[in-house]
């Protein structure tokens, strides 16, 4: 009988094994299988909920939570409703073009329907502002993203396309988009290709996003430090907005910021802008620095890095509901 039962301990322990085997293996494979970026995304969400300020929450902050590789939970989504609302009540009935069109997103973002917001037809406020000359560059961007976040009817369709031809025609001789002057700017640059990578049917289109490509090779980006930037734009100090909106629009246009820019080494613009992320998850605007809106940084550098996990799983536009 004793080599009976001997036999079957040894069998017991080699089933074990294998099963701890076969667990770990499992683990290693599903963190090797996660993205580098993911952890960063999630480090930056966890300090826009745990960290930021109630009163300081935003639409931008609803969006990076909803986009994350987490998603919105109920109870996030119910301080957001709550918060998003009480910053659209504040503008008192004061509407630029930008304020309805960061409220829409912000809508969007955690469900509640945009034509029926806090009393506003949000939509409606776009189509009526946005392609108005004093809607400036950023209302046109802006305007043709929220529209675009879903189908809101013919009129809004027309809007669009008018906004996207007037974004085309705003792109200077360099390839880019500024808010004003004649030298591109970064920032704008990659708004107008998140912007325009929603609508690559419409005329122009793909010929000003090749432009815009171009003109951040040659103009912005640098292999050195993996940064970008233009010199005599708003900052000539590499700084995670310009690389995070850079990053936004190329994914969003489809294009690889992680191959088609290569920096020194293994350096990567996604690389490059998490060295701007400090341990507790929050992102500096300048390298090295505490100064500047770390809260704007932290929200674009999360929503760029969501732009190109989208671009990597073919999901389209993070602005897409």
């Amino acid at each position: 009988m004793e080599p009976k039962v001997g036999l079957i301990k040894k069998i017991s322990l080699i089933v074990l094994a294998a099963v701890t085997l076969l667990t770990v293996t499992t683990s290693l494979q599903a963190q090797a299988a996660t993205p580098y970026y993911d952890k960063s995304i999630n480090q930056a969400v966890s300090y826009i909920k745990t960290k930021t300020s109630k009163n300081d929450l935003d639409a931008w902050d609803a969006l990076a939570v909803k986009r994350s590789p987490k998603g919105m939970s109920s109870a996030a989504k119910k301080v957001f409703k709550k918060r998003l609302a009480a910053k659209f009540k504040s503008l008192d009935g004061h509407y630029a073009a930008v304020d309805y069109e960061r409220s829409l997103i912000g809508a969007v973002s955690v469900g509640v329907k945009p034509t029926k917001y806090e009393g506003k037809n949000l939509v409606t406020g776009i189509i009526k502002t946005a392609p108005k000359s004093n809607a400036g560059i950023n209302g046109k961007i802006w305007g043709a993203i929220a529209l675009s976040t879903a189908n809101y009817g013919k009129t809004s369709t027309k809007t669009v396309k008018t906004l996207i031809a007037q974004i085309v025609k705003a792109q200077n001789t360099q390839g880019g988009w500024a808010i004003s002057g004649s030298v591109s700017d970064v920032d704008v640059t990659g708004m107008a290709l998140m912007a325009l990578g929603m609508h690559k049917t419409y005329p122009g289109v793909k010929t000003a996003i090749k432009r815009a490509e171009s003109m951040l090779k040659k103009q912005a980006y640098h292999p050195s430090t993996g940064d970008f930037i233009i010199k005599n734009a708003f900052t000539n100090q590499a700084n995670a907005n310009s690389n995070a909106l850079a990053i936004a629009g190329l994914s969003a246009a489809g294009i690889n910021p992680e191959t088609t820019f290569k920096g020194k080494g293994s350096l990567t613009p996604i690389r490059r802008l998490i060295k701007f992320q400090k341990t507790t998850g929050q992102f500096r605007w300048l390298f090295g620095r505490n100064t500047g809106a770390l809260h704007m940084s932290t929200q674009q550098a999360a929503y760029a890095m969501e732009q190109y996990r989208y671009y990597r799983l073919n999901k389209g536009s993070i602005f897409k509901f």
